[in-house]
């Protein structure tokens, strides 16, 4: 039962917590220990060098005298400090004047060895400082401690420590048994239907909607699961009935011909009767064929539609005397799903017929005669006679709007979790940013120390669902590639500068072999590439060693190379390593950090681009990562953009305001905070409905514009500010946690408008952009004055 816990979405989801919570705790006591261990060898040091000094003083006279009680009363003064176990003080020709000692302590070796200075070892601290007069040496003032206090203090944080943690724990551990919940009753209890349906057959069960827990997206996946049980049981209703029917026209026709033979060896009419026997089995093959809901096309030789069941002719619109005298390429394939022309030549099905080869497509476009598509799944068979000569093709298809209308709702599902996740993060990860800077007030050191531990971990989470939400967009087709000609090598210094810090941190050196050559591609997503590929060599690259990266252009392509030195890639995994969350070694993701999905991130990517990625074993040591992207003809590159300004200075002007629409109050507050500091005045709105009054009343030179507001969306706003002719050129930064493809974009746009990803785009970064804007406006605004 523990083991089967551990490995449910609940237990995950309570591990997951509790081991951050740990984690955060052990982090801390570990930095808190190496500092107190920094502190006590620093306060050590200096309290024998004190009270060597005060010791010398008193020792001049005694020494110059030759007064050895008076040189025993100056070491006297040691019984203060219990950790101070000796003291010697020494004539010049170093023969010891006066002694003090608590226990047992190895005498120094040489006197004159290192006379003037502190030396650390054998679980102790040793001065020799040296007593003159008028710069004349007269003797040496020798002292010994242990380090008792530090092992007194250590044993202290360890008690705390285990408190702490124990606390930590049962505190983590109740609250992750109760929010988890939210999350995993609702999927559990559709997986436990869906595993009672798939033991006992049973398509008559229903899952639950009433949880209230439950959001409208889980409530959506649940209703069309429970509605592809009922087609399915629909389905399986209408075969039952279909069999039986065939069974018994079989057993009945089995009889018949039974009879049939007995009575043709003596009749004259045998060739009547089996002629209507054979007529009889056709059209029960009709029968079969008429009833079922796919499609189902017989084509000849020359591809023209021969056949056509009633399922083919209802989802096609058309009858077998609409279909004659032309290709079923012509007919329902002859166009892509955005409705370019497909050339015939070009096309997989018609080919596969020609040749008598078998085909199945999962995901492609048929379309009806009245010009509409849908898309559809489908599969063609050649068919062959009794003597193995090819007589035409059966093309079989299942329309999968239903299919694509689940995936969408699987998209939005995640769409929205991301929203839900991001807006918070974002939050959290600017209130953590003001704090560290400093722009609240001071913090003690120790609290300083916990805040970089939150920023740290704060951070890695946005990378994770960045991470999926990445790989999902991009292999669902959702984000565009922003394709232009790029360097090649320019791409690879950028992503090697921005690791140097931590391939410095590592001891690992990041070697760039020059490169030539112009791809075709967009060089963000190549850059995230190379920044992968690199920073995964870096993590598994031993110190001392050196990563390289080179590339070489080929007759169409250009193949980039990531080397390491490091232990290296077993065979058998060169391939499972680009599927998701996968891991060399199940540790990986303890020790080394990291979510498994960087290299699945890398293939899709490549692959959009039409190239290919690929591992294999470098010589000596180590592993070696290769990826080809598309050369382009030679253009040339665009104008550097200018920098960003530093703020608004014009006396002139009229101090701008800046309209915030922010549902989330703690990230409006977070944003507002951060603006106010740079002295940007700033208004603020949690509704839709708010943000339009207030647009009326205020004329904002800004607006920041959140597309998930509680009673209209971003884009019934900006519908609202476009119906205003002195709003409708308002500059505008649309900052959300939604993903905005090309399409939207050209709805959101007023003025001047841009584009930020909260979980994408920092605190400081967004200010940036709010000046940039800010400073447009303020330049505008001077030269209309100037030209009045």
């Amino acid at each position: 039962m523990t083991a089967r816990w551990k490995n449910s979405i609940r237990g995950k989801l309570t591990g997951i917590i509790m081991l951050i919570s740990t984690t955060a705790v052990l982090m801390a006591y570990t930095f808190s220990v190496v500092q107190d261990v920094v502190d006590n060898r620093l306060e050590l040091d200096e309290q024998l060098l004190a009270y060597g000094q005060l010791i010398g003083a008193h020792a001049e006279a005694a020494l110059r005298f030759d007064d050895k009680e008076a040189a025993i009363e100056a070491l006297s003064v040691l019984r203060t400090k219990p950790s101070i176990v000796a003291g010697t003080i020494y004539t010049a020709g170093g023969v010891p004047f006066a002694r003090y000692r608590t226990g047992p302590i190895a005498s120094p070796s040489s006197v004159h060895h290192a006379a003037n200075g502190l030396i650390h070892g054998h679980g102790r601290v040793e001065l020799f400082l040296p007593v003159t007069i008028d710069r004349e040496r007269v003797g040496t003032v020798y002292l010994a401690a242990d380090r008792r206090d530090l092992v007194a203090r250590m044993k202290e944080d360890a008690e705390f420590l285990v408190i702490i943690l124990l606390l930590c724990l049962t505190v983590a551990f109740i609250l992750a048994s109760r929010l988890q919940k939210r999350i995993s009753d609702p999927i559990v209890g559709l997986a436990r239907v869906a595993r009672n349906v798939s033991e006992h057959k049973d398509y008559s069960v229903r899952a639950s909607t009433n949880d209230s827990h439950a959001s409208y997206e889980i409530e959506n996946l649940v209703i069309g699961f429970n509605g592809m049980l009922a087609e399915i049981e629909q389905r399986d209703d209408r075969l039952l009935l279909i069999q039986t029917h065939l069974e018994k026209t079989v057993a009945c026709r089995t009889e018949e011909l039974t009879v049939a033979n007995e009575e043709l060896l003596g009749a004259k009419n045998a060739a009547e009767k089996i002629a209507e026997v054979n007529a009889q089995l056709a059209r029960e093959s009709a029968l079969i064929l008429n009833s079922a809901t796919d499609g189902i096309i017989g084509v000849d030789l020359d591809t023209e539609p021969s056949f056509l069941n009633p399922a083919a002719a209802r989802m096609l619109g058309r009858s077998l005397n609409d279909l004659r005298g032309a290709s079923i390429h012509q007919l329902i394939h002859h166009s892509r799903a955005d409705g370019t022309p497909w050339p015939e030549g070009d096309c997989p099905l018609g080919q596969a017929i020609l040749h008598g080869e078998s085909l199945a497509v999962s995901d492609d476009t048929f379309w009806r005669s009245n010009g509409t598509s849908f898309p559809v799944e489908y599969s063609a068979t050649p068919m062959f006679d009794e003597h193995g000569k090819q007589r035409g093709a059966v093309v079989t298809f299942r329309d999968i709007t239903d299919r694509r209308a689940i995936e969408r709702l699987k998209s939005e599902f995640v769409s929205t979790v991301s929203h839900e996740l991001r807006t918070p993060l974002t939050s959290i990860r600017g209130a953590l940013g003001l704090l560290g800077s400093g722009l609240l007030g001071p913090m003690a050191e120790k609290g300083q120390r916990m805040l970089e531990i939150a920023v740290s971990n704060t951070d890695r989470l946005i990378r994770l669902i960045n991470d999926m939400l990445d790989l999902e967009r991009i292999g669902s087709g959702k984000v565009e590639l922003a394709r232009q000609p790029v360097d090649a090598h320019t791409v690879m210094v950028q992503a090697s500068e921005g690791l140097q810090s931590i391939a410095a941190q590592a001891g690992v050196r990041v070697v760039i072999e020059p490169a030539s050559g112009n791809l075709w591609g967009d060089s963000d997503r190549i850059i995230q590439t190379l920044t992968n590929l690199i920073g995964n060599a870096i993590k598994f690259s031993p110190r001392d060693t050196t990563v390289t990266v080179s590339g070489t252009a080929r007759a169409a392509d250009f193949a980039f190379s990531v080397a390491d030195q490091g232990r290296g890639i077993p065979p058998e995994k060169l391939e499972t390593i680009f599927e998701r969350f996968s891991q060399v070694d199940a540790s990986d993701s303890r020790d080394k950090g990291g979510t498994g999905l960087g290299l699945a991130i890398c293939q899709t990517i490549v692959t959009a681009h039409g190239g290919r990625i690929w591992a294999e074993k470098n010589e000596p040591a180590g592993s070696r990562f290769r990826f080809t992207i598309p050369l382009a003809p030679a253009i040339t590159a665009p104008p550097a953009s200018e920098s960003l300004a530093s703020g608004i200075t014009d006396p002139t002007i009229k101090a701008p305001a800046i309209l915030v629409v922010e549902d989330d109050l703690d990230l409006a507050r977070v944003m507002t905070t951060s603006l106010q500091a740079r002295g940007i005045r700033t208004i603020h709105a949690a509704t839709g409905s708010d943000a339009i009054r207030l647009c009326r009343q205020h004329e904002p030179s800004l607006i920041v514009l959140d597309l998930g507001l509680p009673d209209i969306d971003g884009f019934a706003v900006v519908r609202a500010l476009k119906a205003n002719a002195t709003l409708s050129r308002l500059p505008l930064i649309v900052y959300s946690a939604l993903e905005v493809d090309k399409a939207e974009q050209a709805r959101l746009r007023l003025g001047p408008t841009e584009f930020l990803t909260k979980s994408r785009c920092s605190l400081p970064d967004f200010e940036a952009h709010v000046v940039r804007l800010l400073e447009n406006v303020t330049n505008q605004k001077k030269e209309e004055l100037n030209a009045a």
